[in-house]
């Protein structure tokens, strides 16, 4: 059985490893820094790092209610679902592995849409963070992939629908953090760093891909005993 701590500590590493790999949600980035430092111009205006903490707080919102309905929807039966829904997921896992090592930038032709804003710095922040949560998903399908196909193993282990909130709020954590090191981070610093991200996408998704179709086939074939003979 796997630890909680442990467990929390993987969804953290995954969901940090989520946007900085999806290849729609990069471009958001460089917007996100000018975005930061017009909102905190002048003598009133609330600093970077209170922005960036306020949009973490928007992806945990996401995140939040994406567990609820998790939680709410499978209920007091997430054990039993185990054997319907994990090999269901890692066969899913396996065929997104298998597109990202084919084509790297797939997933890329979703439209980049630009999160909404307000005349209000804080209300704004807290808005693109919980729309920013909300466009990984269909961005980088192969890490949310992962994350639900582990959640199927790893939750039945955990002693209550509270761990199970922790697991998604350290899944958002992670989503969260880069923009919090962006908030924090000078403006010339943050545009190399998303450069860089942009130069190396496709090897990064290529690599992506191979853990995936690994991790998912020792899944069914070992784990699962999806092929005849299998044990």
């Amino acid at each position: 059985m796997t630890s909680t701590a442990a467990a929390l500590l993987e969804f953290f590493l995954l969901g940090l490893a989520t946007p900085l790999t999806a290849t729609c949600v990069i471009p958001l980035y460089p917007s996100f820094v000018a975005y930061l430092v017009s909102a905190s111009e002048g003598d009133r205006r609330p600093s970077e790092a209170l922005l960036g903490l306020l949009v973490v707080a928007g992806v945990l919102a996401f995140v939040t209610v994406v567990g609820l309905l998790w939680t709410v929807v499978l209920g007091a039966g997430v054990a039993d679902a185990v054997d319907l829904l994990s090999p269901i997921a890692f066969a899913v896992l396996a065929v997104v592995g298998a597109v990202l090592v084919v084509a790297p930038n797939g997933f890329a032709r979703f439209p980049t849409i630009e999160p909404p804003h307000s005349r209000y710095p804080t209300l704004s922040a807290f808005g693109y963070g919980f729309f920013f949560g909300a466009i990984v998903i269909p961005c980088n399908p192969g890490l949310i992939a992962l994350f639900f196909g582990r959640s199927t193993v790893v939750f039945p282990g955990f002693d209550s629908g509270l761990e199970v909130m922790l697991g998604f709020l350290a899944f958002g954590l992670g989503i969260g953090a880069p923009l919090l090191a962006f908030a924090v981070l000078s403006q010339s610093l943050g545009r190399r760093l998303t450069r860089t991200l942009a130069r190396y996408g496709s090897p990064l998704n290529r690599l992506v891909g191979v853990v995936l179709v690994v991790v998912s086939v020792y899944y069914l074939v070992f784990v699962f005993a999806v092929l005849p003979g299998t044990t």
